[in-house]
Order: structure tokens, then sequence, then C-alpha cells
């Protein structure tokens, strides 16, 4: 008993046993969920309420030693059922269920060591027929899927009412796995290599159930999140979240190339000096592989070219893995902090797996292609913070998994690996990016405060990455770590929307000269800062139905929103997918607006006036996208859309706050140090009257035609911190009246 409690104590704030059970032990929670076990045959049955749906499990045998008790842990007060079961009692376990959400703990713990867990928990048997499923590849990038695919995923199960639960592992991400088929059995349990289980040994899952998907994705997502006491970092949480960047990864025009007569330090100094003299704000440069040392080995041994071979050979021009992780000469030849101090900008650096070949591995612990030795953890990211780097890139994931096998079958091994690299990198206040995950990755992310970004699709972002990237924003958003596209041109202005309505990082690639001006301060004000919405781009419900049960693609639709207060400015971008089916609806009471609302066609400049339950629709030519803002209509009959020259024109970083008062609405604008002016917009009935509280307006221009008016702002003189830690800024507020 005493070795149980101590399994249970980090999960667990206070408990009182209310009962030991004699017949079948029942408990029933307030958010809905009912469960009874019954000792005698090992059968336990969970019954919902919204949605009405019956789960049957089977422990495998007969329960001993039940018993009922009340508690709370970080997600609340639960009750639950505790027992023992296996010969000798070799497993205890319990269901806990939580008073206040529709979510369900299971926890399975071997006491004595042992190869295996002889026994899943849960392992469901029956449950209703029908449900349409979805989960994530075990591929780099988490490519999503209308299967059920076993491995460290979690599974979403939904029906025709959009009604849903997930189910995934709560612990020991790195060597857990989803089991079964959905059609016979429902199990989380741990890969089949695992062997060597120690005394002890606890295991969970976490099974949410809620309505609507997307709600219940967020539901599960906080859920875990908040039992790993995780802190969901907000989405200006680094500079690479806050601000625009210059990137060198694959895709991007420096990536292993530069200007001969400039060399490879050269060429990003004069990027950046380009930058600064067309008056667009970069606010970080990422150095992707090629600074640093590496070999001509692909990940399985095989033997390779250089990676450029129009550049000169070096240990730098490689394919290859980890030979010594600090910069080449002969791209950074006074090393990477005099290189930062010269480009004057805060670095975010990439990594990859460590070659065999590699000196590394005599000195540190290495398992497999990965490092999890805290001594070489401290020791690169001392280096890092020490050229100004402020975001560790972890690339190669997938890889690292793939080619270091005791991640997969030794509990605790992937963890050094990744414990390691948070905590190193936390310490010394450096942020972490995931690239190239497995759906585990993600999972083992809800632990760590400082993993604030991932990338969720392929190298290069590109139309043909949309629908991935969207569907697996979904896994990472509902974590609270912030999608990231990848790199792309400022010319490609859908690309660099969609980035910006990721909520994630916004970063170009461009060669100097060819980079568009206006497109990239339509994602950010002119000291850098991003304006971006408040939540992750994501598929609507309805496009889960959709893609589950439509043998023809209808068009992806996709939404986020900005939040002020009660008001909620809604952003839909939509696109073709299938050129037999170019029609899409949507309403924007499904986006979470309510009562009146005016729909702006943001291309087209039309607008409707609507209720929020009409639906809005919508036909697309192949090829073609359309980017919707809907707000509502206010007391004082105005709808407020913020300034005209951001994608997200009411983002937080530009309109500060939102008040709707009956004789106006009240709008707080934020300017960049230097910024003039601000041209806000909105629509209204008749010219509205423009009343400047702070700083300095222009009268309304009305169009009577089309409802929209648009004014001219300035700023107040005096500067205030938009945060703490942050940028300068200047401040107006406005009032429109009509």
């Amino acid at each position: 008993m005493k070795l149980k409690v101590w399994l249970l104590a980090p999960l667990m704030f206070g408990c009182a046993v209310l009962a030991a059970a004699v017949g079948p032990s029942r408990v029933e929670s307030a958010a809905g969920v009912t469960m009874e076990l019954d000792a005698a045959t090992g059968h336990y049955t969970f019954w919902v309420t919204k949605p009405r749906w019956n789960f049957v499990g089977d422990l495998g045998g007969p329960a001993e030693g039940v018993a009922v008790s009340r508690g709370s842990d970080r997600l609340g007060t639960f009750q639950e059922v505790e027992f023992q079961w296996m010969p000798a009692r070799l497993l205890s376990g319990s269901i806990r269920l939580y008073d206040a959400r529709p979510a369900v703990l299971f926890t399975v713990v071997r006491q004595r060591a042992g190869e295996r867990l002889p026994a899943l928990l849960p392992r469901f048997t029956s449950f209703p027929r029908g449900l349409h499923r979805f989960s994530y590849r075990d591929q780099v990038f988490s490519p999503p899927s209308f299967t059920l695919e076993t491995n460290g995923t979690p599974w979403l199960l939904f029906d025709d009412h959009a009604d849903a639960v997930v189910i995934s592992p709560a612990a020991n991400f790195m060597s857990a796995r989803m089991i079964g088929d959905g059609e016979h059995e429902i199990a989380c349990g741990l890969n089949d290599g695992v062997t060597a289980l120690p005394a002890g040994f606890t295991h969970r899952t976490l099974m949410v159930f809620g309505n609507g998907i997307n709600a219940t994705w967020e539901a599960w997502g906080r859920a875990l999140t908040e039992l790993a006491g995780r802190a969901r970092p907000a989405n200006d949480a680094d500079l690479g979240l806050r601000c625009l960047g210059y990137w060198t990864d694959n895709g991007a025009c420096y990536y292993y190339n530069y200007d001969r007569a400039l060399g490879y330090a050269g060429t990003l100094e004069a990027v950046v000096t380009h930058f600064r003299k067309q008056s667009i704000p970069l606010r970080y440069l990422q150095l992707d592989s090629w600074w640093y040392y590496k070999t001509l080995m692909d990940p399985d041994g095989h033997k390779g070219e250089g990676k450029n071979r129009l550049l000169p050979e070096g240990e730098w021009n490689r394919y290859g893995g980890v030979l010594n992780y600090v910069a080449h000469p002969a791209v950074l030849p006074e090393g990477m902090a005099a290189f930062e101090k010269k480009v004057g900008l805060p670095l975010i650096t990439h990594n990859r797996w460590l070659d065999p070949a590699s000196p590394y591995f005599q000195g540190y612990q290495i398992s497999g292609v990965a490092a999890v030795d805290p001594r070489w953890w401290n020791e690169t990211i001392d280096y890092l913070a020490g050229a100004g780097v402020v975001c560790y890139e972890q690339d190669w994931l997938n890889i690292i998994y793939e080619h270091s096998p005791a991640f997969a079958t030794v509990p605790g091994m992937g963890e050094a690996f990744t414990d390691n690299m948070a905590r190193a990198a936390r310490e010394r206040g450096l942020s972490l990016q995931y690239c190239m995950p497995t759906p585990r990755y993600f999972l083992q992310g809800s632990r760590y405060d400082n993993l604030t970004t991932a990338r969720v699709s392929d190298d290069r972002f590109m139309r043909d990455r949309w629908d991935a990237f969207l569907y697996t924003s979904r896994l990472a958003a509902a974590i609270g770590i912030w999608p990231w596209a990848d790199v792309f041109m400022s010319t490609e202005r859908d690309n660099l929307l969609i980035a910006t309505l990721s909520g994630g990082m916004v970063g170009t690639g461009d060669p100097i000269g060819k980079e568009s001006k206006e497109n990239l301060l339509g994602a950010a004000r002119a000291d850098g800062v991003l304006v971006k919405p408040d939540a992750a781009l994501l598929p609507i419900d309805t496009m889960y139905l959709s893609d589950a049960t439509a043998r023809v693609k209808t068009p992806m639709i996709a939404a986020t929103y900005t939040d002020h207060g009660p008001l909620r400015t809604a952003y839909v971008f939509a696109y073709s997918r299938d050129r037999s089916c170019r029609g899409g609806t949507f309403t924007p009471a499904a986006l979470g607006l309510a009562g009146d609302v005016v729909v702006l066609n943001v291309r087209e400049r039309t607008v409707s006036h609507q209720t929020a339950s009409a639906p809005v629709t919508f036909e697309l030519a192949p090829d073609v996208t359309v980017y919707y803002e809907i707000a509502p209509l206010g007391r004082s009959g105005i709808a407020f859309f913020g300034d005209a020259n951001k994608y997200v024109s009411n983002g937080v970083k530009r309109i500060a706050a939102l008040d709707d008062k009956p004789e106006g609405m009240v709008a707080t604008v934020s300017f960049a140090a230097g910024e003039k002016s601000v041209r806000l917009f909105g629509y209204a009935s008749r010219a509205p009257r423009v009343c400047a509280i702070r700083g300095v307006s222009s009268a309304a221009n009305y169009d009577a035609t089309t409802g929209r008016f648009e004014a001219d702002v300035s700023p107040a003189l005096e500067i205030t911190k938009e945060m703490p830690g942050g940028d300068p800024i200047q401040q107006a507020v406005v009032q429109f009246t009509e």
C-alpha cells in the first residue's frame, strides 16, 4: 500500500475512501458519465448522457479489493474505483471520473517487476457502432488519417452529430500506443517490444467525451496538459511566435546556398541589411543545418554526396548526422556569437541526429543516435545561449526515434532525451521547436512549458501541404503547441495568410530583392510584431464529417477568431480541393458568434448582414481560395473590423481592446513606435461619427452603397509598454457612433 500511495501521489492531492465494495461498484459524475464495475466478472460499463453512448470493458478476470473513494487532482474533484486483479494481485488499477468535466482517467500499476503489462486498462469490447474514426499516422509530421492508427496517437471517434470522444495515452508517451480496430476492441497499452518493467510501473489513459469535434479535442488537450501541470504558451510567448522572422531551411533561397562573392555569413548579413533598408522589420534569423559539422552518412548508414555540389566541399556541406555541433569556420568564420552580433538579430538554430562517427559517443551517454546525457544538453544549450540563440529547433525526430530503438522499448529512455532537452533549454531561457515529429512527440510535448512551436507540415509550405497542415495543427493546438507551417516566399499571399492565421510563426525565405513588403506588412506591425488571431486556424467540425464520408472532397473550410471580451471576430479561409465539387457552406454560429453579424468577403469587398445561424454559402473555381471576416453587429449598430491593412484586422496586437457600448463602439488601437497612423474600418447603416478619446482621428469616410466606413487614427504622444518586457507602443482610443 505504501508503494501504491507513492505512485499515485503526483496526480492525487487528497483522497478519502467512501466504502469497500461488495457487489457492483458504481460511481456517477455530475458531468454526465456513470461507471459500474462488476468485481465478479471484471466487466466495467460506462454510460454517457451527452452523447448517449455506452462503452463496456473487460479486465480479463475478476477484481479484488474494490474500493470507492473521493479525491482531487489537477483536473479537479473526482470519484474513483480502485481494485486489484490478475493472479496474486499482480496488477492494481483505478478508474477516475471527474465531477466537473466528462473525462475519465485510467491507471494501471504493475506491482512486481516483469516483462510486460499482462492486461490492458482500458480495454473496451463493446461500444457504439458506426462511429467515424480519426487519428494520426506514425510518420514524419504526423499526417492525419481517417482510420485508427495503432501508434502513440490519440484516437477520435465521432458520430454524424459531431458528438465525440478522444482516447489517448496519458503517460509513457514514448513507448505507449493505442490498440484495436474500433470495431471489436479499443484499448491503450505499450509497444510490443517493451520489456523489463520495474515494480510499480504505472501507465495511464485519458478519455474525454464532448459535443462538437473541435470542442472535444480542446477539452482533451487541456486535460492532458493540466495533468502534466504544463503552462500553455501564449501566441507571443517567445520571439519566434511574437515577431516576423527570416528562415534558411529547406525551401528557402539560402538553404545550402549563398552569394559566392559574399560567402554564407556575408550573404545573410546582406539579407538583413536589405530588409532594414526596405523597412521590413525582421526580428530574428533562423540558421538551418548548414552551419555545423556533419558526415556524409544518411540515417541508415549509406554514404551520400555533398548537400550542394556547386558549393565548396566541407564538413558543413553534407547531408548526414552531426559530427560536432559548433559553427563551421567555412560558413561562420568568426563563430556564431560574433555573427549574431554583426547581424544584430537573435537566432533560432537547427539540429539533427548524432552520427555514430561523432566523438560525442565517447564522452556522453548516447542512445541510438540521440543524446540522453544531461551533460551533453547542458553544454550544448550553454553554447547556443552564449551566441544569442533564443529558440532551439530539434529536427529529424522521426528518424531519431526510428534509429534509437530503446526509445520504443525501454520506458524512460525516450523521456531522457526530451526531458533533458527541455530542462536545459528552460534553465537557459531558450524555447523549443519540434520538427518532423510523430504523434507521440506531440503527446510528450504536453509536459514542457517551453515547447512553444512544432512543424506540422512537410518542407517548403505550398498548397498540397494545406490539408495536412490544418488537420495536424488540430493536434498541436489541442496540447497548447503553436503550429509552424514552414518557410515560403512572401509573394505567395495565401501561404502568408495561412501562416498568419495559424497563430504560430511567420517566416519568409525570399532571395534578396524578391520579397513583397506589402504582403509582409499585412501580417506584422512596423516593429515586426505579428498581428494574429487568438487561436490556431483549424478545420471546422463539418470538415471531419465530410472527409470521413464523402466520396468527393468538398472545399476545405478552416476558421479561427479574435475575442475582445464577449465580442468575437471570426476569420474563415476556404479553398477548393476537387474539381467536381466547388460549393461550400458554414454558419457564423458554428464559429462561436450569436445574434446579428456582418460577413465580409475580404477580397471582393462585399458584405452581408445576417443572423449568426444563417448559412454563408460560396462557390469556388479550381485552385481558388476565399477569405471571410465576420464581426458582430454591436448595440450601437456598428460592426467593427479593425485595421484595414492587416490580414487579421482585429488582432489584439493592433486592436488592444474593443468595447460595445449603447452609445458607440470604442476601440483601443496599438501603434508600433514610429507608426504615424492606422486606417480603421467597419460597417454601419449610416455614416458614423468618430470621436478620438485619446490620440487624433479623421472624420469617417462612408460609402452609402456598401455601408463601409473608414477613418485614419493617430496615436497619443506618450509611449507605454504593450506587456511586461514587450515592445514600446503608443495608443489611441476612438469611439464610433452611428
